[in-house]
């Protein structure tokens, strides 16, 4: 990965519907060169898809917040997969440290976010966190990296 790379990525995370003209212009390239990259980037398997940004409030989802869970078990098979099946949790990362689970949630109102909480402790304890605001959207740390694409 080169500096050029590092741009496309970084274009493609702010609008993953832009065409090749439109990132050609962004990174300096010609659109054929543009194409020629992304290609790369998806057969190797840097890029492994694409996906829409929905804003969750406008949608009905207005309280979202951070779950933290502490297991009785590390590694409990049958938490994992009750966690799956619960609609409300967007996201859902195993960690280290002292909570085993970290997730994010998204519902519409105190009273369906109390439910979500008391279904989750039912597999240990839980530590929640309602979210103000987001002072970093989920990105990629492209920054570390030198023109050449190794680490700096």
């Amino acid at each position: 990965m080169d500096k050029y790379d590092r741009m496309l990525l970084a274009a493609l995370l702010e609008n993953g519907r832009a065409t090749y003209a439109q990132l050609a212009r962004q990174v300096n390239l010609s659109a054929p060169a543009v194409a020629e990259r992304v290609a790369k980037l998806e057969a190797c398997g840097v890029i492994s898809g694409y996906t829409a940004k929905v804003d969750l409030e406008k949608i009905g989802l207005p309280i979202q917040c951070v779950m933290e869970l502490r297991l009785a078990s590390h590694g409990n098979q049958q938490a994992y997969e009750a966690l799956e099946k619960i609609p409300e949790l967007t996201e859902c990362h195993r960690v280290t440290g002292d909570p085993c689970v970290i997730m994010q949630a998204a519902v519409t109102s105190m009273g369906e976010l109390e439910a979500l909480i008391n279904r989750v402790s039912q597999l240990g304890f839980t530590k929640t966190s309602i979210i103000l605001s987001s002072a970093v959207a989920r990105r990629v740390p492209l920054g570390h990296l030198d023109s050449n694409g190794k680490k700096g």
